[in-house]
């Protein structure tokens, strides 16, 4: 899975305003001077997009859909009041 928070971007500057400007922004991580002319910042992601569902959320679904199972299973072969007593012992 993919950590999306953990980005970073990276820019390349070969002016002293343009280095200076950037590491003025409120996203500045850190810096790296590669040559005489030429500096690299890194940059937090302005915005964060979360392109997947989080693991937590699959999880979920696929319990709920195991309970559902059952619950079925159960409803079938119990009447109506038996199945709540069962429904509450599983969740507690």
């Amino acid at each position: 899975m993919q950590n999306v928070r953990e980005y970073i971007q990276v820019s390349l500057h070969t002016t002293a305003k343009s280095a200076l400007r950037a590491a003025s922004s409120h996203t500045f991580k850190s810096y790296s001077i590669i040559d005489e002319n030429l500096v690299q910042t890194n940059h937090f992601q302005h915005t964060i997009i979360h392109s997947t569902p989080l693991a937590i959320g699959v999880t979920i679904l696929e319990l709920v859909s195991q309970f559902n199972f059952v619950i079925k299973i159960v409803a079938s072969h119990r009447e109506r009041e038996s199945l709540t007593k069962i429904v509450r012992t599983i969740l507690v």
